[in-house]
């Protein structure tokens, strides 16, 4: 039943009881249960309707979901298989950001805040 736990379940069936008694509970859960099953049977009329009108559209993207279904499958088999295995990875440099940190850096002596033409003499 979704998320819904076992006291959640208990707490709403108790609710009820005392909400509605114990003479008229049994009709309105017939007639819950019987809204739930005509909603499921929209539901699957409106799902059947949409893939006889577009299922020449989505099969495609079917099949796409299927072969990465079957990928994800095999990867997990693999990754489980390699338990214990140290996978080393190489650090990888997509952009050599050496000339624009060039570009970007102070002119000499800029950072040490010597001043061109001041000799060490005071101000």
């Amino acid at each position: 039943m979704g998320s819904l736990g076992f006291g959640e379940i208990l707490v709403i069936a108790l609710v009820a009881l005392i909400v509605f008694g114990p003479e008229r509970l049994p009709d309105i859960s017939r007639k819950a249960g019987e809204m739930l099953a005509k909603a499921r049977e929209m539901s699957r009329a409106f799902k059947d309707t949409v893939d006889a009108e577009y299922g020449d559209v989505t099969a495609p993207l079917k099949d796409l979901k299927d072969d990465y279904d079957a990928m994800v499958d095999d990867v997990k088999a693999v990754s489980s298989s390699l338990t214990g295995v140290s996978i080393e990875v190489p650090d990888v440099v997509l952009i050599d950001n050496s000339s624009a940190k060039d570009a970007l850096a102070e002119p000499d002596g800029a950072a040490t805040g010597d001043v061109p033409g001041d000799e060490g003499g005071e101000h």
